[in-house]
């Protein structure tokens, strides 16, 4: 039993917070430099055109989470025009009761938002730009995890490219995740594990662990997929920036 549990642990941490972070780290990290290269290009100002539905959607994202976690919002800017004296592009300013678990915990849940927020977002599109695609998704999930396959059916090319060209302005805008959102993460990071932790015991003690564990495998592996396709994006808009 103990053995098991340890395992069953072992597994909920590292699909519910190894995987996710591995891709946060990997998607943040390509669009940073992308901004980067933008602004050099083009000025802090080129951001805003290349990326203002990623701002919206990162600020957005922030927003949504904070109030679900009880976060009092102090001052919001979806989208702001960058000047001398600051090139933020958008913030969401909120206060919490630092004696409060649940709102301690939701920190790291606010702090990564945009990741999920964008993603889901693409999702989204996909599923009324280029609904063979989005259905060929959805049916990995119907799939037994040892026959897992994804091909890539007949698509609209017209609806392809407007997807496409969304999609690398929610990239752009909307995965890189600033210093102070990591900050931000870190403060509710041990309250998020030590609450994992607990609900992964509590499941194991009933006879729904095996049907809930195969949910968690099917929902990572399509987040692995939507999370691949995002980063694959994000790498040819930084190859792009680079060598125009």
């Amino acid at each position: 039993m103990l053995k098991e549990m340890l395992t069953n642990i072992g597994l909920v941490l590292g699909l519910m917070i190894g995987v996710p972070f591995l891709f946060i780290y990997l998607l943040s990290s390509v669009n940073h430099r992308t901004k980067q290269q933008i602004a050099n290009r083009f000025g802090v100002g080129g951001q805003i055109g290349f990326g203002f539905l990623g701002i919206i959607i990162h600020e957005a994202s922030h927003l949504l989470v904070a109030l679900i976690f009880g976060h009092h919002i102090d001052q919001l800017r979806l989208l702001r025009i960058p000047t001398a004296d600051s090139d933020t592009l958008g913030y969401v300013h909120h206060t919490w009761n630092k004696r409060n678990l649940y709102q301690n915990m939701g920190n790291l849940f606010i702090g990564v938002a945009p990741i999920f927020g964008c993603c889901l977002t693409v999702l989204l599109m996909a599923k009324y730009l280029i609904s063979e695609v989005y259905q060929s998704l959805v049916n990995v999930y119907d799939q037994p995890l040892n026959q897992l396959t994804f091909g890539l059916p007949s698509f609209n090319w017209l609806s392809m490219g407007i997807f496409l060209i969304i999609a690398a302005n929610i990239c752009i805008g909307g995965f890189d995740l600033s210093p102070a959102d990591f900050e931000n993460a870190k403060q509710g990071f041990w309250q998020a594990v030590l609450c994992l932790i607990a609900v992964t015991i509590i499941i194991s003690l009933t006879p729904l662990q095996t049907a809930l564990f195969h949910l968690l495998i099917h929902v990572t592996v399509i987040i692995v997929i939507i999370s691949l396709f995002n980063l694959l994006i994000s790498i040819v808009m930084n190859l792009i920036f680079r060598f125009i």
